[in-house]
């Protein structure tokens, strides 16, 4: 019977990641959902809401090891090992996208055309979204190169903290990101446009420039940044 009481609650909170993702959870919702699954017949919110109160975040939470999580009341055994198991296999993606780095091809920064050759040679062919990061030295010569995500057809989602991590392990100051329509031109969206300024604003309150934000479509590429600052001056 009690799983009865928090079926319809359970299949709402899935609903709602179904139709708009993660982001559209707190951490502490989205603890809830993934404690669905080793906890089937209890009100998981309030432990959630316990784990992100001790640890501080999500993140936190899922970096903690079964000592501490043994440390917060009402925490069995079983949950113990399932958040350690999600632990261990974060760690192990996390060590996969280090291998995603690249060492690209010597290219130095002159002008936005020079992104926008480099992109388009990279994404141009590619059948599904991709996300990608540039990194310049101090002298503008491309350093690294990281996959951010990879999606569908027409939508792709990466962690805007992963582009600061990653730019700080680099060593440089400056950055572009690049992505491609497949199916489509390459007129930024609304929401490419949006997100792209509070990329921006959030890269320069941690040392690091923005440099450009290059669209890949099947008529060719646009710059948003570029394409920002020019409607302003007019």
């Amino acid at each position: 019977m009690a799983e009865n009481i928090h079926a319809g609650h359970r299949q709402r909170l899935k609903d709602i990641f179904a139709s708009d993702g993660i982001t559209a959870l707190t951490d502490a919702r989205a603890l809830e959902m993934l404690l669905f699954y080793v906890i089937p017949r209890s009100d998981t919110y309030p432990l959630a809401c316990r784990l992100v109160d001790t640890f501080g975040s999500l993140r936190a939470v899922l970096s903690a090891t079964p000592e501490e999580l043994r440390e917060v009341n009402g925490f069995g055994d079983s949950a113990v090992l399932f958040l350690d198991f999600v632990r261990q296999l974060c760690e192990r993606l996390a060590e996969d996208e280090m291998r995603q780095y690249q060492s690209p091809e010597e290219m130095k920064y002159n002008s936005p055309d020079d992104l926008c050759r480099y992109f388009r040679d990279k994404l141009s062919r590619c059948p599904v979204e991709q996300a990608w990061l540039v990194c310049f030295d101090d002298e503008m010569y491309l350093r690294h190169a990281y996959l951010l995500g990879e999606g569908s057809a027409t939508k792709v989602v990466f962690n805007p903290q992963n582009i600061i991590k990653f730019v700080k392990d680099s060593g440089c100051k400056v950055c572009a990101i690049g992505h491609n329509h497949p199916v489509d031109i390459s007129k930024p969206s609304d929401l490419d446009r949006a997100s792209t300024i509070q990329l921006k604003a959030m890269l320069k309150q941690e040392g690091i420039t923005l440099m450009e934000h290059v669209v890949v479509g099947n008529d060719g590429t646009s710059c948003i940044i570029a394409e920002e600052i020019e409607q302003m001056l007019r």
